[in-house]
């Protein structure tokens, strides 16, 4: 056998396949940590929306999504907290994942940051918003049913609505 260096072929061969499959184990334990960030993102941008409810869902007229150009804004808008007039649509702020996505720049207007400690983005509607959905997005009460003059009245007299609470 052929000596390299004080090793045989065969060590060396072991020694690659054993980086090799290092290399592969720390791919996936990196693909695995990206995953639970984008899916801890997730579970915040569904927290700010029950929060806020659907009132910010709608159509932003005259403002652009900076990261794919599009105009008006349909959908929920997103603004940078540090950054001055920088907004995006729900869909660039979905492949934004919190930082862990990118964020494109179709409108190629203004650099934007691609370092994720840049941006803190956060629901926003100013005075041109117009909102699709009516009310507030949360569940609905159900009133009691208005009593009639002929009812039993609630307080629990027994008496008629019209001879007791009504008066």
């Amino acid at each position: 056998m052929a000596e390299t260096a004080g090793k045989t072929e065969d060590e060396l061969a072991k020694e690659a396949k054993r980086a090799e499959i290092a290399a592969k184990v720390a791919a996936v334990q990196a693909e695995r940590v990206k995953a639970a960030a984008v899916a801890d993102f997730q579970a915040a941008k569904k927290k700010e929306i029950e929060e806020k409810g659907t009132a910010y869902y709608g159509e932003h007229q005259g403002i652009t999504c900076d990261g794919c150009a599009v105009q008006p804004i349909f959908g929920y808008r997103y603004t940078c907290k540090s950054c001055a007039s920088h907004d995006v649509c729900e869909a660039c702020y979905d492949s934004w994942a919190g930082g862990t996505g990118v964020m494109p720049n179709g409108l190629n207007k203004q650099v934007l940051s691609t370092n994720p400690a840049d941006h803190t983005f956060r629901l926003h509607k100013d005075s041109t918003f117009k909102s699709v959905v009516k009310g507030g997005g949360g569940p609905t009460q159900k009133s009691a049913p208005k009593l009639k003059p002929n009812d039993t009245c609630d307080c629990g007299s027994g008496k008629k609505f019209k001879k007791c609470c009504m008066k």
